[in-house]
């Protein structure tokens, strides 16, 4: 290759490069990360919106930062119903994509929901629920172990800034 096409295609790279992984990025690694999440949107997908049934499902998506508020990625989260009634509380399993510029981790837990269609609450007013990590590709292709996130208050701001605790083994 001539010293032209050599400093050409250098040039594209590191711009392709700079694109992946920009100055502000942040790179969660195996061991014990301390992350805050925000309530991007979340929405209740059943046949009645205001009584959730067997396999209706919460969909929510979240934004990831770090405690220094650098974005870090993002976490897609669906919430299948298996059983209960909004007076009772809903029984759920939940599933997880944890999506990091170096890999995804894949997470899942289930638990009880006071009323799976009211998008303004979250689950019983436990202090901390524990996700299991699952599995990931890139960086987490062997990960396991444990997502904790504090459950928050009731109300339109219930979901901002909710810290979550990764402790990935590699």
């Amino acid at each position: 290759m001539s010293v032209a096409r050599n400093t050409a295609f250098a040039a594209s790279l590191m711009v392709a490069l700079t694109y992946q992984v920009g100055a502000d990025e942040i790179h969660v690694s195996c061991g014990v990360t301390e992350l805050l999440h925000t309530n991007a949107s979340i929405k209740f997908v059943g046949a009645d919106p205001t009584n959730a049934d067997i396999g209706d499902r919460r969909i929510l998506h979240w934004f990831l930062e770090d405690r220094d508020g650098f974005y870090v990625g993002e976490f897609d989260v669906v919430t299948t119903v298996l059983g209960g009634t909004a007076d009772m509380g809903h029984y759920v399993r939940v599933d997880g994509s944890i999506n990091l510029p170096n890999g995804s981790l894949f997470v899942a837990t289930s638990t009880l929901l006071n009323d799976a269609s009211n998008t303004l609450k979250s689950g019983n007013p436990r202090e901390v629920i524990d996700w299991a990590i699952v599995g990931g590709t890139g960086d987490f292709s062997e990960a396991r172990g444990v997502l904790s996130i504090v459950v928050p208050e009731e109300g339109s701001q219930h979901l901002e800034n909710r810290p979550m605790t990764l402790d990935i083994a590699c």
